[in-house]
């Protein structure tokens, strides 16, 4: 049905155009069966995570709330907002990754295209993890935005 979900309790409309028109409604229960990432032991608040804490769970997607990791590489390296309990399915809204620049830090602007490269000096006006839009200024004063590459990198695309 228009609207419906796709997954977990729906409904399924079985339409016949010929000899009659008709249509049938059909309750149905559409189960996603996958691996998920759960805590293999507890975890501390802030506690960097690493792969020998973790473990594959399989079970049922749509009973799980969303964003849960499905990849082991997806957590590790990372650190959650809360405590949690072994056993505890990881959702990636409340893991916090490692910030690679620092507010007030110097970095490496960078920016190319089809046959050039430049590089500038730059301070960052926010601390930022990889992969992160992150605000930087220049020695002349201009605000730029890019996305933040270990290294002290900030890439940004023209």
């Amino acid at each position: 049905m228009p609207g419906a979900r796709a997954w977990g309790k729906t409904t399924v409309g079985v339409r016949c155009a010929a000899p009659a028109a008709w249509t049938v409604y059909i309750q149905a229960n559409v189960t996603v069966q996958a691996d998920y990432v759960a805590s293999a032991v507890p975890l501390a608040q802030g506690q960097a995570i690493e792969a020998g804490q973790l473990v594959l769970v399989k079970g049922d997607l749509t009973t799980l709330p969303a964003g849960i990791a499905t990849d082991i590489s997806q957590v590790v390296g990372r650190s959650s907002n809360a405590s949690l309990a072994a056993g505890t399915p990881m959702r990636l809204d409340t893991l916090r990754s490692k910030p690679v620049i620092q507010a007030g830090q110097l970095v490496r602007l960078v920016s190319g295209g089809a046959g050039f490269r430049v590089s500038a000096e730059a301070r960052a006006v926010a601390t930022a993890s990889e992969g992160q839009m992150v605000q930087v200024r220049t020695a002349g004063g201009q605000q730029v935005s890019g996305v933040a590459k270990a290294g002290g990198l900030v890439e940004v695309a023209f």
